[in-house]
């Protein structure tokens, strides 16, 4: 990892313990495609622009709210798919997954 990858990962995990937020990693295409689906289906809303998502796509992200919940969504095709937020709600869909949430973040994908 370079200097500044070094540097935009340390700052995000300090965001992470400011913010109590967790991170589930790796997340194979067809379970983070389903989790996004499942989410909107459930009120969530798609904060950014949408960009239809597909299994090629090289880098993609959106943010899913709800309330004052905010769940990070990220995908790459080298590193599969990534969501970040709130530990109250991803330690849920850790267990949905029968994953571990962590704290630090594995690879990075900026």
């Amino acid at each position: 990892m370079g200097l500044f990858t070094n540097f935009k990962k340390s700052r995000l995990e300090k965001k992470f313990k400011k913010n109590e937020w967790v991170i589930i990693q790796p997340v194979p295409f067809d379970q983070f495609e389903q989790l996004i689906v499942e989410h909107v289906d459930n009120g969530w809303e798609i904060e950014d622009d949408y960009e239809r998502l597909a299994e090629s796509t090289a880098k993609w992200q959106c943010e899913l709210r709800k309330g004052t919940s905010i769940l990070t969504c990220v995908w790459t095709t080298k590193d599969f798919g990534r969501i970040y937020g709130p530990s109250r709600v991803v330690n849920g869909l850790a267990e949905k997954l029968k994953v571990k949430a962590s704290a630090t973040i594995a690879q990075p994908w900026f």
